[in-house]
């Protein structure tokens, strides 16, 4: 009997040891080595224009962080109508439409128009009257990009 005790004592040393060693890692588990590829924080801006009936209204914004969505929102419309918005490039002087880039909308919350893997680069939004508007309508616009 007396031998049968050495090897169970030897084999709590050795569990006590591995779990000491599991419990001193040096690993901080805190640390995220996931870096998204996509940001996951949108940059939002927020337009307010005019624009007069059949006319056109042009705003310029940069994304900074290539691949991620882009989310165009008419949030508000006066009169409210149905309207054109679109998105496309911006080369400094003028704003060519994406293919599939235009929508007719009414104003809302939730986003009208949406793109995905957007390059880094300079675009463009347009609010576009399809000959609803009587006179000149104000809006106001969110454009998230990440």
């Amino acid at each position: 009997m007396g031998s049968m005790r050495r090897p169970v004592q030897l084999l709590i040393a050795a569990v006590c040891v591995l779990a000491v060693a599991s419990a001193c890692t040096t690993e901080d588990p805190t640390a995220n080595t996931n870096i998204p590829l996509v940001p996951t924080q949108p940059v939002v801006d927020t337009f307010q224009g005019t624009v007069s009936a059949g006319g056109k209204d042009t705003k310029i914004f940069s994304v900074t962080q290539g691949n991620g969505g882009l989310d165009i929102t008419l949030t508000s419309l006066v009169p409210s109508t149905v309207i054109e918005i679109g998105a496309g490039t911006w080369d400094g002087t003028t704003c060519t439409l994406a293919t599939n880039g235009t929508r007719n909308v009414s104003a809302g919350a939730s986003p009208q128009l949406s793109f995905l893997q957007v390059s880094i680069g300079t675009y463009c939004v347009q609010v576009i009257d399809v000959g609803n508007l009587m006179s000149t309508a104000t809006y106001n616009l969110t454009v998230a990009h990440y």
